[in-house]
């Protein structure tokens, strides 16, 4: 299966946050929408996005300062992303092994320059589930009719 039959299920809407926004007001954001990752678009253009994760290292690298931080001096600036035409394993690949070092739960998909929406682990998770349940029903239904010896 390829990511962009993901987004055509899940939708390509992606929740959005200006790198000059206060932490605090992505956080909101996050929690007001119940979802772990804002991308930064300054001017119409993707700079890297904003994590979970990215706010718990906040808490930890400004302390009592982080009513002061700023998306920008938390947010990840090396965005990994993917395209449309990649396969979930890739995907999957791209989210353990990538030039960051780090595992991710977000991905953004761009095609050639244009972002077509994110998705996450949650995502890749359930599309792999119901295509194990769908296998499953296939091999049921063939073992059920399975022809018997000398018929």
């Amino acid at each position: 299966m390829k990511v962009s039959q993901i987004l055509q299920k899940k939708g390509s809407f992606c929740h959005s946050i200006e790198s000059g926004k206060s932490l605090a007001e992505a956080v909101k954001t996050m929690m007001d929408n119940r979802i772990g990752s804002l991308l930064v678009i300054d001017q119409g253009k993707l700079e890297g996005i904003i994590t979970e994760r990215d706010v718990m290292w906040s808490v930890n690298e400004f302390g009592h300062k982080v009513p002061e931080a700023k998306v920008r001096d938390v947010m990840s600036k090396k965005l990994v992303s993917c395209h449309g035409q990649c396969t979930v394993a890739d995907a999957m690949d791209l989210m353990t092994k990538n030039e960051t070092g780090k595992r991710i739960r977000h991905l953004p998909v761009i095609d050639q320059g244009e972002l077509m929406g994110v998705i996450s682990i949650g995502d890749i998770m359930n599309t792999l589930l119901q295509e194990t349940v769908f296998e499953n029903k296939l091999l049921k239904n063939y073992i059920k009719h399975w022809p018997e010896e000398g018929s």
